[in-house]
């Protein structure tokens, strides 16, 4: 038999009276009542089309009895009523359910609910936060019954006059002092002076907690994570025992407790229960960032007064992350903060621009230049020996001829190692002198020509021509000429040889770090489009170093990449994000989503944040805070920042 619908139950000039249940506000039924339309009377015979015409004055004289047809019209439409109602109540409810004395199972979902009994003597705010944020499915109600002040009164008068009358006792009998029984006749009375001033007033508390599992395995372990999460708070709770139904009952959409099992508590305890909290990140300090888009608050916070300043930002092309950064930068500018950008695709020109910073373009034609042999000048801490600079420096050469030479055995790079230390002993630089102050730097020349008089250092020779005599002589082979100014500093190597870009953003990372040890100033690198450098060994682990090294010398790096699974399943890509005190994240792509759920234990609720995020908008991690951040920049900004770049 077809249900009929709501449209043709309603058509067939009926109405519905809805009874609501006042003290909880459920709805309870619905029972059809005859509606009448104006019309004619008619005085012939009643036929079926003016058997329903009905006169107005019907529905005033309550006396007034149906006809035949109209009688049965009504009994008709009540039974489809009810069929329909049987229809849609067999559609909801389960296949089966079993009540047992500790636990509901319903279909193949167990369920169980626990309620709390005791809570300390005072309750610190947002107590409820964990429990609130627990990342599984459950259900929780609160039944608060307030009581009448005066009856409150009678018992905190006569609770008081035997917690005095005991004193007195102990008194009479030189019994030591008791701090049990003096705290509670203090807290009696503070207590009653503020519900006589009406500051406070007493309720009835009642908190019942319900869970749900696939299995009895993982429904145990939930209520143990759930009793220790409590107890953690010096909150006890017990496991509901004989009456299952009732207590998922009251955990349920249908506001009735069906057990009652409730303790008393203040206005003062009853605030701490508010569960609708949300973090929120507002410094004394620092910069905006955005707006909290879960309570609205601002994002003020300061990167230097964490852990660690690094930062990691991923998101899709096209969805905000370098707005963001812009953003960032700019105002980080304004409270002193030098920063540092290699540039891939030349997006910073105008915002360099506008600030009066330092636009340094890398490529084949461009005067500017930078020595990879060069050395940190002099050093921010004092634990340096001689030979460490020295070391370090050979070490990260290494690193660069593997991005120059591609494969090297390990009888070449031994080769390359000693003619290395060669090549700054024939300038005055040895392991036992490793200052570079008014000594010569070598260059990339000096070490071809170290490796002609060596062993075995021919092939090494014939592959680095290219990079000293050849098509790419002169980007690398050439005096620093370059220098860090205080504000903005853009290197560009947008310019270059995809083979270049990335031994040049290798040796532009190498070149600020030695800056960044050889004085102590706040500092931001940002490296865009960090996959560039992820995609090689050698320069990923050069970078992971200096992610791990920074916070020593007041540097913050930021890594920005929109390759999330290139960058996430690279083992230095991993070690940089857990190097980092600071995400943003932005939208995601659902074939990445995954990964970043897994690195960042992200709940179903961020994940569907991050996948339906729009521009501009996403999750701010700091720390152990977690907040959605809406992107907002003024008009001045924002024109500053979105100017396309004229080059």
């Amino acid at each position: 038999m077809a249900v009929p619908s709501l449209a043709e139950l309603v058509a067939k000039n009926y109405t519905w009276d809805v009874e609501w249940l006042e003290s909880s506000g459920v709805f309870l039924a619905a029972k059809p009542t005859a509606t009448i339309e104006t019309s004619p009377v008619s005085t012939s015979s009643p036929t079926k089309e003016t058997s329903s015409v009905q006169s107005l004055s019907a529905v005033e004289d309550p006396e007034r009895k149906m006809t035949k047809i109209e009688a049965e019209e009504m009994k008709q439409t009540e039974k489809e009523y009810k069929e329909a109602l049987a229809y849609v109540k067999d559609m909801i409810a389960p296949a089966m359910m079993r009540i047992d004395a500790t636990k509901l199972q319903i279909g193949d979902t167990y369920v169980r609910t626990i309620f709390t009994y005791a809570y300390p003597d005072v309750l610190e705010g947002n107590w409820l936060s964990p429990l609130i944020n627990w990342d599984v499915k459950f259900d929780m109600s609160m039944f608060i019954y307030p009581i009448d002040s005066g009856r409150v009164m009678k018992f905190l008068k006569k609770r008081l006059t035997q917690l005095r009358s005991q004193y007195s006792i102990n008194r009479e009998k030189w019994l030591i002092s008791d701090p049990h029984l003096d705290a509670q006749m203090q807290d009696v009375e503070e207590l009653q002076a503020s519900l006589t001033r009406g500051q406070e007033k007493y309720f009835h508390f009642s908190l019942y907690i319900t869970t749900y599992a696939e299995s009895e395995d993982e429904m145990k372990r939930l209520t143990n994570t759930l009793d220790v999460m409590l107890a953690g708070r010096n909150v006890l709770t017990k496991q509901s025992f004989l009456r299952a139904e009732q207590w998922f009952i009251s955990t349920g959409p249908f506001a009735r407790d069906e057990v009652n099992v409730f303790r008393n508590i203040s206005t003062k305890g009853l605030s701490t229960t508010f569960p609708f909290t949300s973090s929120s990140l507002s410094q004394d300090d620092g910069i905006f960032y955005g707006i909290n888009t879960h309570n609205n608050s601002l994002i003020i916070f300061d990167r230097f007064q964490t852990e660690n300043a690094n930062m990691c930002v991923f998101a899709k092309s096209g969805w905000g992350k370098s707005f963001a950064i812009k953003l960032e930068i700019l105002r980080s500018l304004m409270i002193g903060t030098d920063v540092i950008v290699l540039d891939p695709e030349n997006e910073y020109r105008n915002l360099v621009d506008t600030v009066g910073g330092t636009y340094l373009n890398i490529n084949l034609n461009s005067d500017e230049r930078i020595n990879p042999f060069d050395l940190p000048r002099s050093l921010k801490d004092t634990d340096t020996h001689p030979g460490d600079l020295l070391r370090g420096a050979v070490v990260n050469m290494i690193g660069l001829l593997h991005l120059m030479l591609g494969v090297i055995t390990p009888g070449e790079e031994a080769i390359l190692e000693k003619a290395l230390i060669t090549t700054y002993s024939l300038k005055g630089i040895t392991m036992d002198d490793d200052n570079a102050e008014g000594k010569e730097i070598p260059l990339m020349k000096d070490l071809v020509s170290v490796l002609e008089t060596m062993e075995g250092g021919k092939g090494l020779c014939d592959r680095l021509d290219k990079y000293v005599t050849g098509v790419f002589a002169g980007v690398f082979s050439q005096p620093t000429n370059v220098n860090l100014k205080e504000g903005l500093v853009v290197f560009s190597v947008r310019d270059l040889d995809d083979i270049l870009r990335p031994i040049a953003m290798y040796i532009l990372l190498n070149y600020v770090w030695n800056i960044a040890r050889s004085s102590e100033k706040k500092r931001m690198l940002v490296v865009d489009e960090a996959w560039n450098i992820m995609q090689y060994e050698d320069s990923a682990k050069f970078l992971f170093g200096l992610v791990k090294r920074a916070r020593k010398y007041g540097l913050g790096i930021t890594t920005i990449t929109q390759d999330v699974e290139d960058f996430m399943t690279n083992q230095y890509g991993k070690a940089i994000v857990t190097n980092s005190s600071i995400q943003l994240l932005l939208k995601q792509s659902p074939a990445s989503i995954d990964i970043l759920q897994d690195v960042f234990k992200l709940t179903e609720q961020e994940k569907y944040i991050l996948l339906n995020a729009w521009v501009g908008t996403g999750l701010f991690f700091a720390g152990w805070e977690h907040v959605g951040i809406q992107v907002l920049a003024s008009y001045f900004e924002e024109k500053i920042i979105t100017t396309k770049i004229t080059v």
